[in-house]
């Protein structure tokens, strides 16, 4: 295919908003910057291709170019890859007998009024989290006593010699340790610390939760396979905070799976961005859970918080990354972290 002419593919990169020229086949003749970045492809590798196979969703495009009419505003949904983008699409056709085709301009459809309902909700919640950073200090300080005081009401029963007693020291200090756990959970999703960022490789990091979750798994009767390409994957973060993501998605893995299983734990390099794949063939969920269990305090455990996925979530924004899920209900699961690639 020709490559278009500098100043021509100036003036498309110039175009604030994704631009691709189509024939009438829908096949890609130009395309700019925007439309590459759009579509998650290296410029040179949108021309030639046909849209529906780069974007499922573009449907409105039919008509316009059956009947070489013009259109504006067409608000759609196309998919990328696993992304479901709002748009809003402008085609103007082009005649023949140059092209035939016609110039499509998408933009994504940033609805005012919902970032508005977003902004009230966030600061409403960033008060919540002063809230909650007070009231867990004000809990745990009474907490620290009372443990403190269980721990000389141990040392008496083990004098006496009296195991009942001991036993319910144990329960009770049991119960605070579980207290404690939930405080920190909240702590963090609530009011989360700030956290040193750099280079992290995420090929050693996955290495790393393979290591640490071996025993655990090795319990439940599931192994955990790690697949990983030769080279690094470097990714601009906190080491800490990404292991604690990975971890508690194995966690969540070995849950679902009380038969045993395995765990496959799949990382890549993918356009400007590393993805990791973490997949159990465990007892999968329906879309009603599905569409809940990012949300703070939703759990589908007898003994859960509702918090993990939560704060998993909360750690993949501050990476300016994604956390996603797909699963069908007795088929197992798969959640997805995309982090933006250095």
């Amino acid at each position: 295919m020709a490559q278009p002419s500098p100043c021509l593919q100036a003036a498309l990169d110039a175009i604030p908003a994704a631009a691709v020229a189509v024939d009438a086949d829908r096949r890609v003749v130009l395309a700019n910057k925007n439309a590459a970045a759009l579509f998650a492809l290296p410029g040179p590798d949108v021309p030639g291709r046909r849209l529906s196979d780069i974007a499922a969703g573009l449907d409105p495009l039919g008509p316009v170019l059956a009947d070489g009419v013009p259109a504006a505003g067409l608000a759609t949904v196309i998919t990328v890859g696993q992304r479901a983008i709002p748009v809003l699409i402008d085609v103007t056709p082009l005649p023949e007998p140059d092209c035939g085709g016609a110039l499509v301009v998408l933009m994504e459809n940033h609805d005012t009024a919902e970032t508005a309902r977003r902004i009230e909700r966030l600061e409403c919640l960033a008060g919540i989290g002063e809230i909650a950073a007070g009231a867990i200090h004000e809990i745990r300080n009474p907490l620290t006593s009372i443990n403190g005081f269980i721990h000389l009401l141990r040392n008496r029963a083990t004098r006496q010699t009296d195991q009942a007693a001991l036993e319910y020291c144990a329960l009770i200090s049991q119960e605070i340790g579980h207290i404690n756990s939930i405080l920190s959970d909240f702590l963090a999703l609530a009011k989360p610390r700030a956290a040193a960022f750099g280079a992290v490789d995420i090929g050693r990091l996955v290495r790393d939760v393979q290591g640490l979750m071996y025993g655990e798994a090795i319990l439940s009767r599931i192994a955990i396979e790690v697949r990983l390409p030769d080279g690094p994957l470097p990714v601009y973060g906190n080491a800490d905070k990404i292991k604690a993501v990975l971890i508690n998605l194995c966690r969540n893995a070995i849950d679902a799976m009380p038969d045993g299983g395995t765990i496959v734990i799949t990382a890549a390099a993918e356009a400007a961005a590393v993805r990791i794949d973490v997949a159990d063939d465990g007892v999968g969920m329906p879309p009603a859970v599905l569409a809940e269990i990012f949300k703070p305090f939703y759990t589908t455990k007898e003994n859960g918080t509702g918090l993990g996925l939560a704060i998993c979530r909360r750690i993949m924004h501050e990476h300016r990354g994604e956390i996603t899920v797909a699963s069908q209900d007795g088929k197992g699961s798969i959640f997805t972290l995309t982090f933006p690639q250095t």
